[in-house]
């Protein structure tokens, strides 16, 4: 049986610069690092989902422009680059990773070989539950034996006046719990 890492939208769009970003969200890079460390060495798969969006992206409509394909925005943070062969890359157009066909089709190869699944980066609260939910509801309808955790030190949301970062860890934190995934 094997484990996966998934490590969501560690990028300089979210991370380092650009309309969305927020610094503060590096401070998990080397939880993150460490997770990436073990599953090298334990042969296990890796995936960094990461946004990247054409200039005429429908997300736009809901979210200032970010992470453009092309642009420094949509390339994985400079901590991480060291990584990069270690990991699949999946693309997103959205705030849910899982709704890839690229995801989907590795679930489908990949489900009867799974037994836990692992998921970091940002925000928690978004990218990060988006991908967790519908994670675990799959897992639910075809009665599969994986766990879903996430870490609490290895995903972070970002803080604005009207988004504190605190209250809306601990409120996704909460409803990932109530929809079966494991916070530790």
């Amino acid at each position: 049986m094997k484990k996966l890492l998934l490590v969501i939208d560690m990028v300089n769009g979210f991370v380092k610069k650009g309309a969305l970003a927020d610094t503060k969200i590096n401070d998990i890079t080397p939880n993150i690092i460490n997770l990436i460390q073990e599953y090298i060495n334990n042969n296990d798969d890796i995936i960094s989902v990461q946004e990247g969006h054409d200039e005429n992206s429908k997300e736009f409509e809901n979210f200032p422009n970010h992470c453009i394909l092309g642009t420094e925005e949509a390339e994985l943070i400079d901590e991480l680059m060291p990584y990069k062969n270690n990991m699949k890359l999946i693309r997103k157009n959205s705030t849910c990773g899982f709704v890839t066909d690229e995801f989907i089709k590795y679930m489908k190869e990949k489900q009867n070989k799974l037994e836990e699944i692992v998921i970091t980066g940002c925000c928690t609260d978004l990218c990060v539950m988006n991908f967790a939910i519908p994670l675990k509801t799959y897992i639910n309808e075809y009665n599969l034996n994986i766990r879903v955790k996430i870490y609490k030190n290895a995903v972070e949301t970002y803080n604005s006046p009207i988004h504190n970062r605190n209250e809306y860890n601990e409120m996704a934190f909460k409803i990932m719990k109530q929809n079966g995934i494991e916070v530790k």
